[in-house]
């Protein structure tokens, strides 16, 4: 039903606006100003889609009923992402909310501030960021430089935060921050408090946007210089932001991969399609033994990493610990979708590199896939870990 749902609404109210933007979706110096940042014209449209989502009630389906969200399973929210992203690197990619929009760490929130912060989020009317990585802490998490002094009511925080997306045009933060440097440093995952940083709040500035490879306009960096933020703005209890940073990532790792599967269901479409119309030597190439191949591998890499994903899915809503899983899941599904990329660009030869067709921005994206929510060598150091190693 849900899935049904989505695909109405994609094909109905998203990809007509994909046809009306296209120049935004497929030439960065339209989408993008000088700074990096995204053109007022294209971020409305982008406002556009996340809100209707959210008034049908997909855009926050992973949240809970009570707060406004669709209180789906992880089975049923990874077949939603999956097929979100069978329609390809359109619009139809802001149907649901990703880093911008709200996450199950702000139901710690009180009431008060989940009227303020997280129902907004909900219904797509504001957006936020994740404030967790710095010049010297990507994976390395134990290497956090930003801190947090308690002062009064109200805590002080002093730092940097980089590649940090949708920072560009956040309402607010959600910042991680060391407020016990000596038990952080004796225990590492201890120490480190979650906040709320508002964009107008004194003392925090949006630095830097950093173009990468998809040029999506979002990443930037956060700076705080004696930023001073009220204790109700603190996510959870002091001391334990590492704990719901980790829990946050862990279902971030699953839609990462429910978004490698649609984008791979996407290319096979798209290169058997091409496959079955363009001739060489007299004969369309979907006849050629090593296309023929090629495609066989995709499909079954594909089907491969569904089960691992729907499997990985139903054990956490079984309440089973899925941390295993979740690397294992992440990494073979963004993999798999790189290398299907690949064969994509092949088996369209030249048109495959040109902007004209997204096959070359689904190759970027899946380039992105393997780093974002934990890298490739991220995932294997957890599954081994998990080995007893």
């Amino acid at each position: 039903m849900i899935v049904k749902g989505l695909r109405s609404f994609i094909e109905k109210d998203v990809l007509p606006l994909d046809e009306e933007n296209k120049k935004y979706l497929e030439d960065e110096r339209a989408r993008l100003n000088e700074d990096g940042s995204l053109v007022p014209e294209f971020k409305r449209v982008i406002q556009q889609v996340r809100r209707s989502s959210a008034k049908l009630g997909y855009y926050a389906m992973h949240m809970p009923a009570e707060i406004g969200g669709g209180a789906i399973n992880r089975v049923g929210i990874a077949l939603a992402y999956k097929e979100v992203f069978r329609y390809g690197p359109g619009l139809n990619v802001f149907t649901l909310s990703g880093a911008e929009g709200p996450s199950p760490m702000l139901l710690q929130l009180s009431q008060p501030q989940q009227e303020k912060f997280l129902k907004p989020l909900i219904r797509g009317e504001i957006s936020t960021c994740f404030g967790l990585t710095e010049p010297e802490a990507g994976s390395d998490i134990k290497n956090l430089k930003t801190k947090a002094e308690r002062k009064g009511d109200s805590y002080v925080l002093n730092g940097m935060k980089t590649f940090i997306s949708n920072a560009a045009d956040a309402d607010f933060a959600q910042v991680f921050a060391v407020t016990d440097p000596k038990t952080y440093k004796e225990q590492g995952y201890m120490g480190v408090t979650a906040f709320i940083v508002e964009r107008d709040r004194p003392g925090f500035q949006v630095g830097k946007i950093t173009r990468s490879i998809i040029d999506d306009g979002g990443q930037a960096e956060l700076i705080f210089e004696n930023c001073r933020v009220p204790a109700e703005n603190v996510i959870g209890q002091e001391g334990t932001g590492f704990y719901t940073a980790m829990g946050w990532l862990g279902i971030g790792r699953l839609n990462i991969a429910s978004m490698s599967i649609g984008l791979a269901h996407y290319l096979i479409e798209r290169c058997v399609e091409y496959a079955t119309q363009r001739t060489a030597f007299g004969k369309p190439i979907s006849k050629y033994q090593h296309i023929r191949g090629m495609l066989a591998e995709s499909a079954a890499e594909l089907y491969a990493a569904e089960q691992m994903l729907l499997h990985a899915a139903w054990k956490m809503d079984q309440g089973d610990s899925i941390i295993q899983e979740s690397s294992m899941v992440k990494w073979y599904a963004t993999n798999m979708l790189f290398r299907l990329a690949d064969r994509a660009v092949q088996i369209h030869g030249a048109m495959g590199l040109m902007k004209e067709l997204p096959i070359e921005r689904v190759f970027r994206t899946a380039r992105v896939l393997r780093i974002v929510e934990g890298t490739d060598e991220i995932q294997k150091e957890t599954i081994a870990k998990s080995l007893g190693l």
